[in-house]
């Protein structure tokens, strides 16, 4: 049950440590985790780092060890089947949350949402699309390309 009335916060008014976030749209997915370079809300990361796929918690888990230890932002993809969809990546200030508090947000799914209804949310987890125009399988790429292929003509 997500909060979807409540705002995902950008950059300017995000701090992390004191944000309390809604993550409970990012329970039961997959996902792949590596390390991240380049615009924290781009589709850039380091391509020998990835791994998974991940449960929520294994990837909370990933993230937070990642900065805790190494000093590196991680790149959070949801896992998909369509090839034709653009990829879906956790955005800056939810792995910022994610790396900030993982060991509660840890402990907390293991109570099985318990504190879930007593939190006062601040906000919630942010999702970005990142449409690679280099990506001849997305469906944009072949709409874009067929329109300029009839122009041609």
């Amino acid at each position: 049950m997500s909060n979807t009335n409540l705002p995902v916060k950008s950059n300017e008014d995000f701090v992390g440590e004191l944000e309390v976030m809604d993550l409970s749209e990012l329970k039961g997915r997959q996902y792949m985790v590596a390390i991240s370079s380049g615009d924290p809300n781009g589709p850039k990361f380091v391509c020998s780092s990835i791994r998974g796929p991940f449960t929520f918690e294994e990837m909370c888990e990933a993230v937070g060890v990642m900065w805790r230890e190494h000093q590196h932002h991680a790149k959070v993809m949801v896992c998909q089947k369509d090839m034709t969809k653009p990829l879906t990546y956790l955005d800056a200030n939810t792995i910022d949350y994610i790396e900030a508090k993982f060991d509660d947000i840890i402990t907390e799914s293991m109570l099985e949402g318990v504190f879930d209804d007593i939190k006062d949310y601040t906000c919630r987890a942010g999702l970005t699309d990142v449409v690679d125009p280099e990506n001849p399988l997305l469906k944009a790429n072949k709409v874009q390309a067929q329109k300029e292929k009839e122009e041609e003509i």
